[in-house]
């Protein structure tokens, strides 16, 4: 089978991978512009998300155990709701995280959404590499040594990555987008909400439930852009029923022009 990149697909990958790399970066030095950065939070959100990912993909795998890989993945995307929304309750709830502040609780959601952004930039460049790597030593550099079966796999993943045309790396971008605003839109409701009833928090694994069901539902239509729309639709959607839970308007104001540094009232 003759498989390349394109010389669009590589620069979408490329785009991507720079743009996941520095989104983050670039939401830290925004804020640190009005002088509402804070690293020790960054940090935390970060610890925070490995933790709670690593925590589902062991779960899925033993669940899983006799599953094949792809059943793995939806399970741990499930699963991933769950303890990542149940992590950025605890981090939230006790003082040795010192998120104490609508600042505080938008730079733990930096760092949730950093992390994830730079282990999906890293993806990026490699496809980007291996892209090279397909057009200058053919197939053959990927598949020698393999059997029959291993080789196909591969082969058909290689072939869905140099498919993957720069129109579908905008969306890709779009979806980048939405998920970061998603992560600090649900960072800043459980420390709005912190002190309230539970509920909250279940909102918030629910919200991250639906994201991440509706966007495994659209992939079974076989459509990219059909799949990509769906996510960006639904996260749009959540971003705003947060926005409207915790006035938007006055997170801002307390972000940029805070008045003191109290917790959030009952």
């Amino acid at each position: 089978m003759n498989i390349s990149f394109s010389v669009s697909t590589l620069t979408g990958f490329f785009i991507t991978g720079a743009v996941y790399f520095l989104l983050p970066a670039a939401a830290f030095f925004f804020l640190k512009k009005y002088k509402a950065a804070q690293i020790y939070p960054v940090i935390v959100g970060a610890v925070f998300y490995f933790l709670s990912t690593r925590i589902s993909d062991i779960l899925s795998y033993i669940f899983g155990f006799s599953m094949s890989f792809a059943n793995k993945s939806v399970i741990a995307a499930e699963l991933v709701c769950i303890f990542e929304e149940t992590a950025r309750w605890l981090a939230m709830k006790y003082p040795v995280t010192n998120i104490h502040s609508t600042r505080s609780a938008v730079c733990y959601g930096i760092g949730h959404a950093g992390l994830e952004c730079w282990i999906r930039g890293f993806q990026s460049f490699q496809i980007f590499a291996y892209g090279q790597r397909l057009n200058n030593s053919g197939i053959e550099s990927f598949v020698s040594g393999m059997n029959d079966e291993k080789a196909s796999a591969v082969t058909e993943q290689l072939k869905a990555f140099a498919d993957h045309s720069l129109f579908l790396s905008f969306f890709d971008l779009l979806i980048l987008l939405t998920g970061f605003g998603f992560h600090i839109a649900l960072s800043v409701l459980i420390f709005k909400k912190i002190n309230c009833e539970k509920r909250w928090l279940f909102l918030a694994i629910l919200l991250h439930y639906c994201l991440n069901c509706s966007a495994w539902l659209a992939s079974l239509s076989g459509s990219p852009i059909f799949s990509s729309i769906t996510s960006i639709t639904v996260g749009i959607v959540i971003i705003f029923i947060a926005a409207k839970i915790i006035n938007l308007k006055e997170c801002i104001d307390e972000i940029l022009y805070p008045l003191d540094n109290s917790v959030p009232s009952e």
